[in-house]
């Protein structure tokens, strides 16, 4: 059975499309958390939860922090992805119309990514192997 690697250098059109996709789960939830922030003095910090969720997984596909492994190394499988952008969505499914089909999509990348994880022949990109990118130094200090 042949693998496909998603990794940037191998095949680019897969990497693009992972970070299309996480760009795009960024965006949807800054917009849902900003509008959750205008909405009701109770959503107020759930707003602001999901709007640093959203910069987090935006800053992500740009920049990866040496530490963040360290300490939030969910981001860095297809189901620790999945699972956040599946919370995500259920905070999200409330109110209007809109955050309903928002939450919906959300809520299906989640299970997309979910599905990844347990196939062994699909690789996550280069932006998602974070524990790689550390040196054996680092690596005897992460338990």
């Amino acid at each position: 059975m042949e693998t496909i690697n998603l990794d940037d250098s191998v095949e680019p059109r897969y990497g693009f499309v992972f970070k299309g996709v996480n760009l795009l789960v960024a965006f949807l939830s800054v917009a849902c958390g900003l509008t959750e922030l205008f909405s009701r003095f109770d959503y107020f910090f759930q707003g602001i939860f999901v709007i640093g969720i959203g910069i987090l997984i935006g800053y992500l596909e740009f920049r990866i922090p040496p530490k963040l492994f360290t300490y939030a190394s969910s981001f860095f499988s297809f189901l620790g992805r999945g699972a956040i952008y599946m919370l995500i969505a259920v905070l999200n499914m409330h109110g209007s119309f809109i955050r309903y089909i928002i939450a919906l999509v959300l809520l299906l990348i989640g299970v997309f990514y979910v599905v990844l994880e347990f196939l062994p022949s699909i690789h996550p990109p280069a932006n998602m192997q974070g524990e790689q990118g550390l040196s054996n130094d680092i690596l005897d200090d992460v338990i």
